[in-house]
């Protein structure tokens, strides 16, 4: 199975510069991100914000420890996979956020190529189970 892409929106009853801080604090993020157990900030810009992180992440397909190098822009971020991992060839995503009506849309695109041969339609699964859960995760945790 190649790579595997998709994206997911949500609208956010938070002001985007919240949202944005929220997607942006790498430390908290296992709070609301499925799967996510840890992130460890490993370094960062002149504004303070990550430019490379460790995490480690169990997408029950797989418990994999890999590192993010990280951009952002006015109105969300963006990450690649540094170096490939046990379970992840490349990937690369992004939030990306909007104005809506008092609140926020945020839309979490990915693509990953795994690394362990497993079958289209679980990859597909997992993909869509993480797409679904990130961008709840975010919105219940900006609207609490």
């Amino acid at each position: 199975m190649g790579a595997a892409s998709g994206s997911e929106s949500v609208t956010i009853n938070a002001p985007m510069d919240a949202v944005l801080a929220a997607v942006c604090d790498l430390p908290s993020q296992p709070k609301w991100f499925p799967g996510l157990i840890s992130s460890t900030v490993l370094a960062t810009d002149d504004q303070g914000r990550a430019t490379r992180a460790r995490q480690v992440n169990d997408v029950k397909v797989a418990k994999d420890e890999y590192e993010l190098d990280y951009a952002y822009t006015d109105a969300g971020m963006s990450w690649t996979l540094a170096s490939s991992s046990k379970a992840q060839k490349s990937s690369r995503g992004s939030w990306t956020l909007a104005p809506a009506g008092n609140g926020t849309k945020a839309t979490l695109s990915l693509e990953i190529e795994p690394a362990i041969p497993l079958p289209g339609f679980l990859v597909k699964k997992t993909m869509n189970d993480m797409l679904k859960g990130a961008t709840k995760g975010l919105k219940n945790y900006c609207e609490s």
